[in-house]
């Protein structure tokens, strides 16, 4: 019986030993088996970052107007009549048609319509 347990253990000596208390492989242990209730403030991150978290709202809103333009431009002209602007449901740019069209031509394009939003933004900063 001795050699059969001598024999056994130079086999497993040969094979590689798995060890039940050694540590998982890094892509396993990316995630706790028990997560930590509490972690002190230095270790937390942030939901989203300040910094960004308006401008991409203001991006994702300038992208929705700009898509409402669009389809409200019923010629295909790259600009709206105030015409156009008032069957879309454009009511902004209907009641400040006057102050959007600042070179007075009859029809306001995106980037007029940008730059009224622009300053009225900054008015409003100012008061």
């Amino acid at each position: 019986m001795l050699t059969v347990v001598m024999a056994m253990s130079q086999a497993g000596a040969q094979t590689p030993a798995t060890d039940p208390v050694a540590p998982a492989p890094a892509a396993v242990r990316s995630t706790p088996a028990y997560p930590e209730p509490y972690l002190p403030p230095a270790l937390r991150k942030p939901l989203r970052d300040a910094t960004t978290g308006p401008v991409l709202l203001r991006y994702q809103a300038m992208q929705k107007l700009k898509k409402r333009f669009d389809d409200a431009d019923l010629d295909g002209s790259g600009t709206l009549t105030r015409d156009e602007a008032r069957k879309a449901g454009l009511g902004f740019i209907d009641k400040n048609f006057e102050h959007i069209d600042t070179y007075q031509r009859g029809n306001v394009s995106f980037d007029d319509l940008k730059a009224y939003l622009m300053q009225r933004r900054e008015e409003a900063r100012s008061r």
